[in-house]
């Protein structure tokens, strides 16, 4: 009965347990994680300046009321000069015409602004597309790594079982026997130690996904390469990468900020409209109960104290600012992609060296632990033997790992890794 009730919890524990890809595990993280919400925003923000830009050149109406209670009527030559109390109410439209197209500068950068927004959100939404694929693949090797050490285990305990018997019968001395029992050991806190680095994993990668129940991670197929030289992909990166765009976007928005302040310089006018209706308790002699006018202001700033050059000086080198930040980016970008090429092109060759380093590891393994069974071969020769493969099995397996994360990173310095995603490559 009771290997019947530990079945079926084992079952509803593993059937809860579902399976998700690499690109599940971005869409999760772009859908749930903070910084792509930060963007979005910002995007927000950015459409919201638009409206604030559009105001300033639409009219403007206000209305003021107002109570005056005096301390009584006055009068003068026959004449009620004072009331008691005065009430007035005020309806007044103003229509900017022209402020030296600080208007238009405005609702220009904050168009700008907002096309850098979406590029902004692409560029938050590719990098967590790259950084889950580092945790995910993170939890693959800390899988591949708990394996290892579990094989390693059954050969250690193997190895402590001939040592055992070759004791019996007085083959080996008893510190060999010690020997494997310590092997043992180490081999079993290396298991642990490898499936905590796993749980850490996974909660790293979760902290991205934010789901709470538990999953697995399923091992993807290897990502396609790029199809092009290096001389191809340099260009394309300057065509495609989000935050190469956003630091040119960030020199047009400079230069509508230069022409924002020159319109410091230039001369502003304003239409104004008032409707005003008052009431007077006693009305005083010439009291005008209700009155419309309008008028024209036209309005030259003389002098502000230097402060319109400065504002000028101060958006002139923010624009050089602007495009030093983007020639810097741009060789950035130039390295970046070589880099990750050169990378993802060392792999392939390190990864069939790992591959003939593994294959001879093994054969080498078991020639000298069947030497040991038969006494051709000491207790630390099998423990050298033990150790290489261990290292050359775990050096191809987080090799083969890093090679399809270097893929990944190569489409993400070219910038096409967010599109290859949403195709589904």
């Amino acid at each position: 009965l009771l290997f019947t009730v530990y079945c079926s919890l084992f079952t509803v524990v593993h059937a809860e347990e579902k399976t998700i890809t690499l690109a599940q595990a971005s869409n999760l993280a772009i859908a749930n994680y903070e910084s792509v919400k930060l963007s979005e925003e910002d995007l927000h923000q950015a459409g919201d300046a638009i409206d604030k830009a559009i105001s300033q050149m639409l009219p403007n109406i206000t209305a003021n009321g107002n109570y005056t209670k005096y301390s009584g009527s006055k009068t003068s030559g026959g004449f009620n000069v004072q009331p008691e109390n005065n009430s007035s109410f005020d309806v007044t439209l103003t229509q900017p015409l022209y402020s030296g197209g600080k208007e238009w500068s405005l609702w220009r950068q904050a168009k700008k602004t907002t096309e850098s927004g979406r590029y902004g959100l692409d560029a938050a939404k590719e990098g967590v597309v790259i950084n889950v694929s580092h945790l995910y693949y993170n939890v693959l090797k800390a899988e591949k790594t708990v394996e290892i050490k579990e094989t390693a285990l059954k050969r250690a305990a193997e190895q402590r079982r001939v040592a055992g018997a070759r004791f019996q019968v007085g083959d080996v001395t008893k510190a060999v026997v010690l020997r494997a029992e310590a092997d043992v050991a180490g081999a079993e806190a290396d298991l642990a130690n490898a499936k905590k680095d796993l749980v850490v994993a996974k909660d790293k990668l979760t902290r991205f996904l934010g789901v709470s129940e538990n999953f697995k991670v399923a091992n993807p197929n290897i990502q396609p390469i790029p199809d092009a030289s290096l001389d191809k992909l340099v260009p394309l990166s300057l065509e495609k990468r989000r935050d190469y765009i956003q630091s040119k976007l960030s020199e047009d928005i400079a230069d509508e900020a230069i022409s924002y302040a020159k319109g410091n310089f230039l001369p502003s006018l304003k239409l104004q409209g008032v409707y005003s209706q008052k009431d007077q308790s006693p009305k005083t002699t010439f009291f005008n109960d209700e009155s419309i006018y309008g008028g024209i202001t036209l309005t030259y700033p003389l002098f502000e104290g230097g402060l319109r050059k400065a504002e000028l000086d101060e958006a002139k080198s923010k624009r050089r600012q602007a495009e030093f930040k983007r020639i810097s980016l741009r060789k950035d970008i130039e390295v970046a992609v070589k880099e990750t090429f050169h990378n993802l092109e060392a792999y392939n060759s390190i990864i069939e060296s790992f591959k003939r380093q593994v294959s001879f590891a093994e054969e080498n393994y078991n020639m000298v632990f069947k030497q040991f069974t038969y006494g051709l071969a000491t207790n630390v020769d099998v423990i050298d033997a033990n150790t290489t493969l261990i290292s050359s099995q775990s050096n191809l397996a987080n090799t083969q790992y890093d090679y399809q994360v270097a893929i990944l990173e190569l489409k993400k310095s070219v910038g096409i890794l967010l599109e290859d995603m949403m195709e589904g490559k």
